[in-house]
């Protein structure tokens, strides 16, 4: 026989020797069943139990079937996991001719795993580090040749139809996680694999659902020491009942290292509607005193959109608000204290920068340090509504009638107790509306139930305070406010012409309660004000004047006095008794007048009714007036809609002109009958005697 015959057919009779070696070892699959289930026992403590068969699939390619597979723990009897079906495709040539098995792909098709945490916190996949060495392994050994092995060189895994139920006694909890789909490439060390997959995830106490698609790369290092993810893309789509759906994509890149415990993310990203959150992050001692640093920045986005996607839209009173919106800031801390520094926040044709930390203990805190060049705060304001035409139709309605129809908070009890603040905020400019103010610093702490602002500004060429405190830590808030003012221009700051000069204003007031409607009926205090060289608006007084001078035929002088009168000074005081809406009480004296009141304000209405009494006094002031009226009231009554001006608001009081009428009238009668006696008994007083007789005269008669 040729050589070349001999060569042909000795391969030949080696293939065939082969092929019936491993049709005998395919024949016997019983053997792999066993030694998987002593191996399962044996490395995790674990039980393995296989209900179904083994089957063989001898081409192509080789593979091994599994069915109806269970897997318990020592202390439970029902199963932890189970699966309808596993396929592992063998590698031929290794199990021909190199005795090993090495696994070519995994696929597993309807696993379930029931995991469930007890009241006390443990969970039913818990097993002890003596459980994980299975007694009964020893008996295995003779059945297990030495030189057989299994190969973590798996060509790729493809699981279809499984589902996690995790159920959390402890916290009351439960998650279903469902996985239509997730296939890998070859799995081993030192190998860049591709993973992709198709989840759904429900939160079955808050109703919450999502619906999750995972595509990148992901790898793990020789050593077992060191994972790898790159451009790791997570889509997302989260839904909750009566809310738009939430559509985000994180993509990820970095790696972690168990050995050095470092994790590290790079080039990183998190996309939701508008907003492109650009991070990088760098972890130390992940097992211990977790360290962390890193920067994340936004370029310039439309926060509009961003919170429409959040189902929180927003609409502002400048449209173009919130629409212009960037961040970069720079992180340090640890898993309890994150701080952001070097913050840059340019919000429209603002910019802010500063500190910030968050707490992230047991409560929520958060300490800041910002501050910010310019700002129209009015710009952030909900559009005005047409409220203006509702406060009219309620002009007429009596302020004790009043109701809590759109009732807020004042102070937001609910919110403060979840979170502790502290911190100062500073804004170079800010406007509101018409109001102008610089250099306003304010101070916000709510700590121990206790929460307090200060906030200080310079303004309308003087400057103003203001503090609140409240406690809440009983049933009831109980709050104080101080307001201070130096220096202010009044008609600046009011915006109305009825009055001018400096302002000098201290208020002081207290409240129970947080909400709008418990300030509105149980506010007290009282606020002192002195205004300096200003005018005051006496056009309603002289328009009594004119009416009584009309009614008598006679001239009162006050019709010689300009509309705005002049004064070196007004002051006075104004008081809250058991709330807004009535027994508020004003008095004030502006040089040769006394002016006093009573009323009320319904706020939830915007109506105001108030008395008013302007008495003329005898002495003293630039503009006389005739002494016939000096002492009289003159009465104006206001009411009306607070968004009107002051002189439309207040208007002579018809019926009490008319009885300041009849009080003139009989006071001249009095008054006529008084300088008769007083001519007599003048006659008969001595000339030396007749001044000081006057004076005498002149008490006895008043």
């Amino acid at each position: 026989m040729s050589r070349p015959l001999i060569i042909v057919s000795t391969i030949v009779g080696i293939v065939v020797i082969c092929v019936a070696a491993l049709m005998a070892l395919l024949d016997n699959p019983s053997a792999y069943k066993q030694r998987i289930s002593a191996a399962v026992q044996d490395q995790t403590g674990y039980g393995l139990v296989i209900n179904g068969d083994i089957q063989w699939r001898y081409f192509p390619p080789i593979a091994i079937a599994l069915t109806d597979i269970d897997i318990t723990t020592p202390k439970s009897t029902a199963p932890l996991a189970s699966l309808k079906s596993a396929n592992v495709d063998l590698k031929l040539i290794p199990l021909i001719f190199g005795g090993s098995v090495e696994v070519s792909r995994v696929s597993v098709d309807g696993l379930t795993v029931n995991a469930e945490v007890d009241a006390r916190g443990t969970g039913n996949w818990e097993v002890s580090t003596a459980e994980s060495t299975s007694t009964d392994s020893t008996n295995e050994t003779n059945e297990t040749e030495a030189g057989d092995s299994l190969s973590v060189d798996i060509g790729g895994i493809d699981i279809t139809n499984a589902t996690v139920n995790y159920l959390d006694k402890a916290t009351n909890s439960h998650i279903v996680l469902t996985v239509s789909q997730f296939r890998t490439g070859p799995l081993g060390t030192g190998i860049t694999t591709n993973i992709i997959g198709d989840l759904d995830f429900a939160d079955k106490t808050s109703t919450l659902t999502a619906t999750i698609s995972l595509a990148g790369k992901a790898a793990i290092n020789e050593s077992l020491e060191e994972f790898t993810l790159e451009n790791f893309v997570v889509t997302s789509t989260v839904n909750q009942p009566d809310t738009a759906p939430l559509a985000t994509t994180l993509k990820l890149n970095g790696k972690v290292n168990t050995r050095t415990g470092i994790a590290k993310l790079n080039n990183s990203e998190l996309a939701l509607a508008d907003l492109k959150l650009a991070f990088g992050i760098e972890a130390t001692d992940i097992f211990g005193t977790t360290a962390i640093t890193g920067n994340i920045s936004a370029p310039t986005f439309n926060a509009k959109q961003l919170l429409a996607a959040l189902d929180a839209p927003m609409e502002t009173e400048n449209p173009d608000a919130l629409t212009q919106v960037s961040l970069d800031a720079d992180i340090k801390g640890n898993l309890d204290h994150l701080k952001l520094t070097n913050l840059n926040l340019n919000l429209d044709q603002s910019k802010l920068n500063g500190v910030v930390t968050l707490i992230l203990t047991a409560k929520t805190g958060i300490d800041f340090n910002l501050s910010i060049d310019k700002i129209i705060a009015s710009d952030y304001l909900e559009p005005a509504g047409d409220s203006g035409s509702d406060s009219a139709s309620n002009a007429n309605t009596n302020a004790t009638t009043t109701t809590t129809e759109g009732d807020s908070e004042v102070i937001p009890v609910s919110t403060l107790q979840d979170i502790d603040l502290n911190g100062t905020f500073t804004i170079n400019n800010l406007q509101y509306d018409t109001w102008d103010a610089t250099d306003f610093k304010l101070k916000v702490n709510n700590l121990g139930q206790q929460f307090s602002i200060t906030a200080k500004a310079d303004a309308y060429n003087g400057s103003m305070t203001f503090q609140i405190a409240s406690n809440y830590a009983g049933k009831t808030a109980s709050t104080t406010s101080t307001f201070t003012s130096t220096g202010i221009d009044i008609t600046k700051a009011l915006e109305f012409d009825a009055i001018t000069g400096t302002l000098e204003l201290n208020a002081n007031h207290t409240f129970k309660g947080h909400m709008m409607s418990d300030l509105v009926s149980s506010l007290n205090g009282r606020s002192t004000f002195n205004i300096a060289d200003g005018t005051l608006d006496v056009s309603p007084i002289k328009k009594i004047a004119a009416i009584v001078d009309s009614l008598q035929g006679k001239e009162s002088g006050i019709a010689e006095w300009p509309d705005m009168l002049p004064f070196s000074f007004l002051k006075g005081d104004h008081n809250f008794n058991a709330g807004i809406i009535e027994n508020q009480t004003l008095t004030a004296s502006i040089e040769n007048m006394r002016i006093g009141g009573n009323g009320g304000i319904d706020y939830f209405a915007n109506t105001l009714i108030y008395d008013l009494e302007a008495t003329l006094l005898e002495t003293g002031g630039q503009f006389k007036v005739n002494t016939k009226l000096t002492g009289v009231r003159f009465p104006l009554h206001c009411e009306g809609s607070l968004d009107a001006e002051v002189m439309e608001l207040c208007l002579p009081d018809r019926s009490a002109i008319t009885n300041l009428i009849k009080d003139l009238a009989a006071q001249e009668i009095k008054r006529q009958g008084t300088d008769a006696i007083k001519k007599k008994l003048e006659e008969q007083i001595p000339d030396e005697l007749k001044d000081k007789a006057k004076d005498l005269l002149k008490g006895f008669f008043n």
